[in-house]
């Protein structure tokens, strides 16, 4: 009888076959399905009922299988059975889970992309959260090579973003020639490149949940050595913008932002004024690169009072102007005195001596800006002539 029945059901069809009966209980089940125990109860659990004809879906985990059900009911002299037709499926959920898989990961990196292209504007070390998330990531590193030489700028991404300068070592030197995919100290480098004369390296620590699979990403590696190089070009476009080429000082046009913007009125404010003596005679007499060597020493005795506070711009051919902010008269005193102790070491062993006149004036509490830079301007003028006739300078 049962045979009948699956024959009746099965017809044209291929696949194995179980049986059961109008209690509920398996009569018969072809040797060829094998279901796990848990498997067996979900069966049971999820066939449809006795009059009800459909096709469904049934998983073993265990036995990793995945069938396709066709359900219907067959009637044999009197006695009604529920066949069950089990077309084994596997490799092709397998394949619909590769596509999907795939699918997914397509997603997930032009997901990630979006996002980093939508941060260009920022830091080049904004892209490092991001980074942490995709690749499952408990920490990121990126070690920079700045403008000196014996520095680099370390960035860290561990929970929040920080970043800090530190002097260049030989551990230093070996992370920033690490090969990609190599590992240091529990953490593996994710690019290592040089852009101009700048070096830089990109290191992720890993845990149980890291994601290989997108850490080796190429598209991954190209859209952060993108945002990485970009920001460093940005950065050098600013850079270039604000400072003057000959000293590396701040140039006018960033003076007279700052003086718009960053200056406001603070507390204290401390404004030098200086202009080198007899620049235009040197031009004359031995030519622009000996005025030009003035200049740069001009400027580097200023560099000595640079602080992050104290603001060195040079706004005029052989004028410049130094803007501490919240600098007090005791402490702008003080800065005098070292840009004086700068500018007597600068002079030793030296052919081409250089003298600077220097107008100072402070402001505290109550006070007006713009007189205080007329102020300054107009002491600095006073110490030019003082010095002139003092060393017998030439007069313009």
């Amino acid at each position: 009888m049962i045979d009948r029945a699956i024959k009746s059901f099965v017809q044209h069809r291929v696949g194995g076959v179980i049986v059961i009966n109008e209690a509920g209980e398996i009569v018969y089940t072809d040797p060829r399905i094998i279901l796990s125990d848990h498997a067996k109860k979900t069966f049971l659990k999820r066939r449809p009922s006795m009059d009800d004809e459909r096709c469904w879906e049934l998983s073993d985990m265990e036995s990793e299988k995945y069938y396709r059900v066709e359900t219907g009911t067959v009637s044999e002299d009197g006695t009604r059975l529920q066949c069950h037709l089990f077309t084994d499926v596997s490799d092709y959920a397998s394949l619909f889970k590769d596509i999907s898989d795939y699918s997914k990961h397509i997603s997930d990196i032009s997901d990630f992309q979006k996002k980093i292209l939508g941060k260009i504007s920022q830091g080049y070390d904004a892209c490092l959260p991001d980074l942490c998330e995709l690749c499952q990531a408990t920490e990121a590193t990126l070690f920079m090579e700045t403008g000196e030489g014996d520095e680099v700028r370390v960035s860290t991404f561990h929970q929040r973003l920080q970043s800090y300068v530190t002097e260049r070592s030989d551990y230093i030197n070996n992370l920033l020639g690490a090969r990609r995919f190599e590992l240091s100290e529990g953490s593996y480098c994710f690019l290592s490149e040089r852009t101009g004369n700048q070096q830089y390296a990109l290191f992720l620590r890993r845990d149980m949940n890291f994601n290989e699979e997108y850490f080796r990403e190429t598209s991954v590696y190209n859209v952060i050595r993108l945002f990485i190089e970009n920001g460093l070009l940005r950065e050098k476009i600013i850079y270039e913008s604000e400072h003057d080429k000959l000293t590396d000082l701040f140039n006018k046009d960033k003076y007279l932002i700052d003086r718009g913007e960053k200056f406001g009125k603070p507390e204290k404010l401390a404004v030098f004024y200086f202009d080198v003596n007899n620049l235009k005679v040197v031009n004359d007499t031995q030519g622009h690169e000996a005025g030009d060597r003035l200049i740069m020493k001009a400027a580097e005795s200023l560099k000595n009072i640079q602080t992050d506070d104290v603001f060195g711009y040079r706004i005029g051919g052989d004028e410049f102007i130094v803007i501490g902010i919240g600098t007090s008269k005791q402490q702008a005193d003080s800065l005098l005195a070292t840009w004086e102790d700068a500018m007597d070491e600068l002079n030793k062993n030296e052919t081409e001596r250089i003298t600077m006149a220097c107008g100072l004036a402070c402001g505290e509490g109550e006070y007006d800006v713009e007189e205080l830079l007329g102020e300054a301007d107009r002491r600095m003028y006073e110490n030019k002539s003082e010095m002139k006739e003092r060393l017998g300078l030439a007069k313009r």
